[in-house]
C-alpha cells in the first residue's frame, strides 16, 4: 500500500480532486446562465407591448413610472367625452422577483398596452434582451430605456444591428428617459454623431439634450441682474473620465459664445477651463485630482484683474452631486470669502431632490453658500402631481402625497405614457408595428402643458427626435441667506420656466420655497 503515498500519485489525485471540484462549481453557473436567458413573455393579437427595459435595482424608478402612468390615465379621462380608458396595475410589484413586473392599459376596447420591466443584469445585458425581443413575434412597439446617455447608445446600436440583419421586421422605437448626450463618437473615436442618428427616425427623446439644457441655463442667468457675471474670465471645471460632464462643456461653451463680447479685446471674458483627471472619490471632500485643480482655479480668480470680480461665474457640470459637492466645498476651505462670490451653474446632474427633499445631508447651505442654477426637465414643485411644500404639510394638511419629492420624474413617466396612450388609441387601430408608432409620435404637439396629437401647436419633438425647446423645461435657482459675511442656515429655491406669454425670458412658478436646514441649526 505504500505507492499511495507516493508523490506522483499525490499529484495525480489533488489534479483529479480539484477537477472534480472545479466541473462541480462551473455545472451550475452554466446552468443557472442558461436558465436566466431573457425570454420574453407573449403578446395576443389585441395587445402591444411597451418595454421599460431597465436594471433589476430600479426599483424606485420603476414605482415612480407607475405611479406616472397612473395619473396619466386619470388625465385622460378626466377629459370627458366619454372616455374609459382603464389601467391594471395589480401585477406591477410582484412578490417573487423572478417574476416580470407589469401593469395594463386598456383603450376604449381598441385593445391593450402591456407595459413589462424586462430587467438588465450582468446575464441578461441589452444586446441579449432585443435579440430576444426582435426574435419574438411581433416585437414589441416601443423600449423605453436610456436612463444614461452610454447605456442610450447602446441600446441604439444594438436595435440598428438587429434592423440591418432583419430589414423585414419593424423594430421598436426607443424612447429615452434620461440620456442628454448630443453628440457620440464611433468606434475609432473620430465621428461625432447625434445619439438620434443611430436608430435613425425611430428615436425620440423625452428629456432635453445638453444643448438645450446649456443654452437654458446661460439665458436664464444672463437675464437676472443678481446673477449675470460681470467682466472677466468664465471658470470652467470638468471631469475627464465623465462624459457627460464632457459634453455639458462643449455645449456650455457653445451657448456662451451668445452672451460673451465678440470684439477684439475681449479675450479675458473667454472661459477658462480646468479638467480633472477622474471623479471617483468621497462623500465632501476633494479627491486627489481635483485638490490642484480646485487650487489652481482660485489662483486664477485671485490673479491680477481677476481679483476685482465680484460676481464671477463657475460652470461645473458633473453628471452627479457627489463630485459637484466635493468641488466646492475644495473652493469654500480654500478662500471662503472669494468662493461665495461664485454663481454656479450645471446641468440635471444636480437634481431637485438633492438640493430639496435630501438637502440638509447632500446640500447643506452653510458648507455651500453659492447661488446656483440647475437644470429640470419638467417642473419639480408641481402640485397637481402631488408635491407639497414642507410647510404645507407640517401645517397637518392630510394629503401629504410626497411632499419632499420633486415631481420631474413623475411628470416626464406622465408624457410618455401619454403620449404612447394618444399614438395608440387613434382611429384606426393600435399601431401595427413600430414604424407605425413612429408615423403618429412625429404628430405629437405640446399645448398648454399637454401632449395632443395633430392640431396647431408647437410640434413636441424635431426632425431627429429631440424634444423641442418651449415643451416643459424648468430651471431652478438656490439662493443663499448671508448676512454681511454670515452665512445664515436658511436658502430660497426658486423654480422658473420660459414666459409664454411674451415669447422670451423665465416666469417664476407657484411660489418661492424658503427653507431651513435643521442639521445646521442644531450644530450637528
Amino acid at each position: 500500500m505504500r505507492w499511495i503515498f507516493r508523490p506522483s500519485v499525490l499529484v495525480l489525485v489533488s489534479v483529479a480532486l480539484a477537477l472534480g471540484a472545479a466541473v462541480l462549481v462551473l455545472i451550475p453557473m452554466w446552468e443557472d446562465n442558461r436558465v436566466i436567458k431573457p425570454i420574453p413573455l407573449g403578446v395576443s393579437d389585441d395587445e402591444r407591448e411597451i418595454v421599460w427595459l431597465y436594471a433589476a435595482t430600479s426599483a424606485t424608478p420603476w414605482e415612480r413610472f407607475v405611479a406616472g402612468a397612473g395619473q396619466a390615465v386619470k388625465r385622460l379621462n378626466g377629459d370627458g367625452a366619454g372616455s374609459t380608458i382603464e389601467i391594471d396595475d395589480s401585477g406591477a410589484f410582484p412578490r417573487e422577483t423572478a417574476t416580470t413586473p407589469q401593469f395594463t392599459i386598456k383603450l376604449n376596447g381598441r385593445g391593450r398596452l402591456l407595459f413589462r420591466w424586462y430587467k438588465l443584469t450582468s446575464n441578461s445585458t441589452t444586446s441579449q434582451w432585443v435579440d430576444a425581443l426582435m426574435h419574438r413575434r411581433p416585437p414589441p412597439l416601443a423600449i423605453i430605456g436610456g436612463s444614461s446617455s452610454d447605456l442610450a447608445i447602446d441600446l441604439a446600436k444594438t436595435l440598428r444591428e438587429q434592423t440591418d440583419k432583419y430589414p423585414e421586421i419593424a423594430p421598436p422605437i426607443i424612447l429615452l428617459t434620461a440620456a442628454t448626450a448630443d453628440r457620440t463618437l464611433s468606434n475609432d473615436g473620430l465621428e461625432a454623431k447625434f445619439i438620434n442618428d443611430i436608430h435613425t427616425g425611430r428615436t425620440f427623446r423625452f428629456c432635453f439634450t445638453n444643448r438645450q439644457m446649456a443654452e437654458a441655463i446661460t439665458d436664464f442667468i444672463w437675464g437676472r441682474d443678481e446673477l449675470r457675471p460681470d467682466p472677466g474670465p468664465i471658470y470652467v471645471s470638468m471631469w475627464k473620465d465623465d462624459a457627460y460632464s464632457l459634453d455639458l462643456t462643449d455645449r456650455f461653451f457653445e451657448a456662451l459664445k451668445n452672451h460673451l463680447p465678440s470684439e477684439p479685446g475681449a479675450l479675458e471674458n473667454l472661459p477658462i477651463p480646468e479638467y480633472v483627471d477622474y471623479s471617483v472619490g468621497g462623500f465632501d471632500q476633494p479627491n486627489r485630482w481635483e485638490e490642484p485643480v480646485v487650487r489652481q482655479l482660485m489662483d486664477t480668480k485671485l490673479s491680477g484683474q481677476n481679483a476685482n470680480q465680484k460676481r464671477p461665474l463657475l460652470v461645473l457640470p458633473g453628471a452627479s452631486s457627489q463630485p459637484m459637492r466635493r468641488f466646492l466645498r475644495g473652493l469654500m476651505r480654500t478662500a471662503p470669502d472669494e468662493a461665495r462670490k461664485f454663481v454656479v451653474a450645471t446641468g440635471d446632474g444636480l437634481s431637485f431632490n438633492t438640493v430639496y427633499r435630501d438637502r440638509d445631508v447632500l446640500w447643506p447651505i452653510q458648507d455651500l453658500p453659492f447661488n446656483l442654477v440647475l437644470f429640470c426637465h419638467r417642473n419639480p414643485v408641481e402640485p397637481g402631481a402631488g408635491f407639497r411644500a414642507e410647510e404645507e404639510v407640517n401645517s397637518g394638511n392630510p394629503n401629504r402625497g410626497s411632499p419632499a419629492t420633486g415631481t420631474e420624474d413623475l411628470l416626464l413617466n406622465r408624457d410618455i405614457v401619454e403620449a404612447l396612450a394618444f399614438a395608440a388609441n387613434e382611429e384606426g387601430g393600435l399601431p401595427a408595428n413600430g414604424d407605425a408608432l413612429a408615423h403618429r409620435f412625429q404628430q405629437a404637439r405640446w399645448k398648454e402643458g399637454r401632449i395632443e396629437l395633430g392640431g396647431n401647436y408647437p410640434l413636441l419633438f424635431d426632425e431627429k427626435g429631440n424634444r423641442s425647446s418651449g415643451t416643459g423645461e424648468h430651471v431652478v435657482w438656490i439662493r443663499p441667506s448671508i448676512t454681511a459675511s454670515r452665512v445664515e442656515p436658511r436658502a430660497r429655491i426658486e423654480v422658473f420656466t420660459p414666459n409664454r406669454i411674451e415669447g422670451k425670458g423665465w416666469q417664476l412658478v407657484g411660489n418661492p420655497l424658503e427653507v431651513g436646514y435643521e442639521l445646521s441649526k442644531s450644530g450637528k
